[in-house]
């Protein structure tokens, strides 16, 4: 007979794969916001339209394990009258209306206004749950199923949940060793050529649809049910107090539709979780619409015949309650970026002879060393030959988000969401670049956007100081704002620095200022592409530079290889 023993196992990260820089912060409390958000839609056709129908979706209500969403209000009109308009429910419990015309001429307007109530409370939860699982309720079995975009039968995806959660002896310890693997493992993309987890697995890339197919994609190949849950994404930000007194992460998401997803625990049910952002929680800036298999269960599209209208939307959220009262736990270094997570006690009943191997309650190696897992490292910087060109930076980016997508006479929004800063305002912004040799600087550029106003933008070239700008550098020559072309979308805008500049190798800083009443953004990249997890930040100060941002500027420094 084997004697069983307790075995306690306190977990909020496992390090299960390598990284080189980054962290998880553990975190406790409460996010609590109510949102009004009003959206307003128009389709302009330049002939009639024999029919046209709309679809889209309604904010959902639940109750899941801390956080809760309610749907306080909801109106929809449309002039002219839609012929006809119902609400249907899925089999997910997932609720829409479609609007359907029989006969359209000139434009039609929708507008769409609710509101929702959003609480996470974030306290300490303890599972039970051994893994493997060794039963699933047959509610939840259908979250186990492959689909187009979540493909958990391909070879690759169950191999690689093989390796990843090959030391894990609680569910709570696959799950975290899964999502720590996918926030390292693909780099935001705008426009993806797909969205389903191989492509994400594969290429390395992806919008938050690929980062959840794969999250989802592991996690059902590991016997762990997983939905993807889709929903209304707001940007406005919210803050979490650092270690040190002060300084704040920033996170913050982007305005658009948006994927994520639900973990099931069979002691605490249904989890969300933003691989790109939180664990265990989502915030008050997510506003859940539906859930499902992958994230064509719960769509937003509209077709006509003969021929598709133009579509132009405007959203509008305004909060009447915003609270963000949240202390900070732990630290893990681990993953790239800055992740939340919430604190989960596993307490599981094992054998004596699986507890000898688990002497330590954070897995640092794989349980099988003849097949170590994969690891997610930074690559090496490239050196360059003296007299070589060279270009360094964040440089992808789009110049047009594309916020809906046409496939012949049917539309869709698309899960692309324009991220950037309004960077004239009262807030400093800087991004930080390490160079690794000696270089002629020719020029520095950002992907910027003018709205309006007057007077110039410039930037300084400052040294690193602890982490953080210095006041010792050089000034790039001003901008004058009639000199930038105002456009759609987001550009190059080009700032000389005195001429024969050479800078040696280091960690420096690009500080973006301005004069007069310029109204400009500046793009940035969810997530970290090329930097480390602090080298974006922002100061209401002036010089403290107190707050760390989630994304990653977009810039670009060009020169030749010299020598000091």
């Amino acid at each position: 007979m084997v004697q069983l023993n307790i075995l306690i196992i306190v977990i909020s990260i496992i390090t299960c794969c390598t990284s080189v820089w980054g962290k998880t912060l553990v975190v406790e409390g409460k996010l609590d916001g109510t949102v009004t958000v009003k959206k307003d839609v128009t389709f302009s056709a330049d002939e009639p339209i024999r029919q046209f129908t709309y679809q889209f979706s309604l904010p959902s209500s639940y109750d899941n394990a801390g956080n809760i969403q309610s749907l306080d209000d909801f109106q929809a009109s449309a002039i002219p009258q839609p012929d006809e308009s119902k609400e249907t429910t899925d089999e997910y419990g997932n609720r829409s209306r479609k609007m359907i015309w029989k006969q359209l001429e000139g434009d039609a307007r929708i507008s769409i206004k609710y509101t929702t109530s959003i609480t996470a409370n974030i306290s300490p939860k303890t599972s039970n749950s051994a893994y493997p699982l060794s039963a699933v309720p047959v509610g939840e079995q259908k979250f186990l199923k492959k689909s187009k975009l979540v493909q958990s039968d391909d070879r690759k995806i169950i191999e690689l949940a093989e390796s990843l959660t090959s030391g894990a002896v609680t569910e709570h310890q696959a799950i975290i060793a899964i999502l720590t693997y996918v926030a390292d493992a693909i780099k935001y993309k705008y426009n993806p050529q797909q969205y389903d987890a191989l492509y994400g697995l594969t290429t390395g890339t992806g919008n938050c649809q690929n980062f959840s197919h794969l999250a989802v994609a592991l996690l059902r190949a590991s016997g762990i049910p997983a939905r993807i849950s889709i929903g209304q994404a707001l940007k406005d930000k919210w803050k979490i107090p650092l270690e040190k007194k002060g300084s704040s992460l920033v996170q913050g998401i982007g305005e658009g539709l948006h994927a994520w997803i639900e973990v099931w625990y069979p002691d605490l049910g249904w989890l969300p979780c933003d691989p790109q952002q939180s664990r265990l929680f989502t915030s008050t800036r997510h506003i859940k619409f539906g859930h499902g298999l992958d994230a064509s269960d719960v769509l937003e599209y509209w077709s006509a015949v003969p021929t598709l209208p133009r579509m132009n939307e405007s959203l509008e959220a305004t909060y009447s309650t915003d609270k963000v009262n949240l202390t900070l736990r732990d630290t893990f270094d681990q993953p790239a970026s800055y992740l939340l997570a919430g604190l989960v006690t596993s307490k599981v009943v094992v054998p004596d002879k699986i507890k000898d191997k688990q002497a330590e309650p954070k897995l640092t190696t794989p349980a099988k060393k003849d097949k170590p897992l994969p690891l997610i490292i930074k690559p090496p910087p490239v050196k360059h030959q003296f007299g070589m060109s060279v270009e360094i930076g964040n440089i992808e980016f789009p110049s047009l988000v594309e916020t809906f997508k046409v496939d012949g006479n049917i539309g869709q929004r698309s899960f692309d969401r324009e991220t950037a800063e309004y960077a004239t305002s009262k807030y400093l912004f800087a991004q930080a670049f390490t160079l690794e040799e000696p270089i002629m600087v020719k020029d520095i550029a950002l992907a910027m956007r003018k709205f309006g106003g007057d007077g110039t933008v410039y930037i300084d070239v400052v040294k690193d100081e602890e982490g953080k700008p210095s006041l010792d550098g050089l000034r790039s020559m001003p901008v004058p704002l009639e000199k930038i072309t105002r456009r759609p979308g987001y550009y190059w805008v080009d700032f000389s620095l005195p001429e024969k500049t050479i800078m040696p190798p280091g960690k420096y800083w690009l500080v973006l200022r301005h004069s007069g009443e310029a109204i400009m953004n500046w793009f940035y990249t969810p997530g970290k592409r090329v930097g480390g997890p602090d080298d974006s930040r922002s100061t209401a100060k002036g010089w403290q530079w107190e707050d760390i941002l989630s994304g990653e500027f977009v810039y670009r420094v060009r020169g030749v290889v010299s020598k000091l």
